[in-house]
């Protein structure tokens, strides 16, 4: 089992990923378009990355991406919350 990483770290990538794909969680949240729960779960899914440095490099080196890497276990949440 993989040790988690540090959540306030990881709630900080999770917001800088959303940004990166043009997605407000806040507005999300307040939209009813995610729950408390599904915005904690963002951030522990992110908790438990293999992929931390890969994902710190991309966001350093973009502002904006298409989408989150293929790697993310957000990609499909941040997907939906910016197409709707």
């Amino acid at each position: 089992m993989q040790t988690l990483g540090d959540a306030r770290a990881h709630f900080w990538r999770v917001i800088k990923m959303a940004k990166a794909c043009e997605v407000d969680l806040s507005t999300a949240l307040d939209e009813d378009k995610i729950n408390i729960a599904q915005y904690a779960d963002m951030i522990t899914g992110c908790q438990g990355c293999t992929q931390v440095a890969r994902c710190d490099r991309l966001l350093a080196e973009a502002a904006q991406v298409d989408q989150a890497p293929d790697y993310c276990v957000n990609r499909a949440t941040f997907g939906l919350l910016r197409g709707g």
